[in-house]
């Protein structure tokens, strides 16, 4: 690789995992019964851009599936999903999570106030960044899948920018059926760290950070089996809201989510 390539990489992943209490935004804090508390209910697509939110989604968890070893295509694969694996597969689901707070530039494009809305998807944003860094206090990814990580991001950002520009019904519809995927996986990710043998089987016991007990108001005995139930109960959150947000989409109606709610 260009070493110069590689250094810009590096560069852009140069971010501190500690992220400050003082600077968070409002979110929400789970108690324990709203933890285990949690629907896998499917939106049921009716328009056509539902469906092709929906698809678009689906390709993309295939691929996605297979490159992060989650899915054996192969004979000689594992289907053991290790612990780095599961590290990856939720730090690169991250990673792109985050994207609902390009509605600011529909804002600014009309020169207009949009009723409170921006506040909501920039708490959102922050809430997947926290989540990313949570899991890379566990572990580092390699350059390479930093690298994936950056050719897949200016993709993704291109794509969604520019159909958010003209369909942005759409663009909040594809964040609700991604944040639908992803609870899905930290429900499968919870059902693997509870099982005797698995891979991530010590989660159940190993201490969660710090920050991450402060962040989601945890107990101070809470292990990392603890912050993944409160990161399948935010997406699940995230998934209600941009539902809700593609259902009704207009800025010319006041924000009902305040703030931290």
């Amino acid at each position: 690789m260009n070493r110069h390539l590689s250094k810009l990489i590096k560069k852009s992943f140069s971010f501190s995992t500690k992220p400050s209490q003082n600077y968070t935004m409002p979110h929400p804090n789970w108690n324990k019964p709203e933890l285990e508390q949690v629907s896998l209910e499917h939106k049921t697509a009716i328009t056509f851009g539902d469906h092709f939110a929906y698809y678009f989604i689906q390709s993309m968890r295939l691929g996605f599936d297979v490159m992060s070893g989650y899915k054996r295509i192969l004979p000689f694969q594992s289907e053991i999903v290790s612990e780095k694996k599961w590290i990856n597969r939720v730090l690169f689901l991250e990673t792109v999570a985050g994207l609902e707070c390009i509605d600011i530039l529909r804002s600014l494009r009309g020169m207009k106030r949009d009723q409170g809305w921006i506040h909501t998807l920039l708490e959102e944003a922050e809430n997947e960044r926290i989540h990313l860094l949570t899991f890379l206090n566990i572990k580092k990814p390699s350059l390479l899948f930093r690298t994936g990580v950056v050719l897949a991001q200016t993709w993704y950002v291109a794509l969604f920018g520019v159909t958010y520009m003209f369909c942005p019904r759409v663009c909040h519809r594809i964040v609700g059926y991604l944040e639908e995927e992803a609870v899905k996986t930290y429900t499968h990710m919870i059902h693997e760290i509870e099982r005797d043998g698995s891979p991530i089987h010590s989660w159940t016991t190993r201490k969660a950070n710090h920050h991450s007990i402060e962040y989601w108001a945890l107990e101070e005995d809470a292990t990392l089996l603890d912050v993944v139930k409160a990161i399948r109960k935010d997406e699940e959150h995230h998934k209600d809201v941009n539902h809700y947000f593609a259902d009704d989409y207009t800025q010319s109606k006041p924000n009902p989510f305040p703030p931290g709610k």
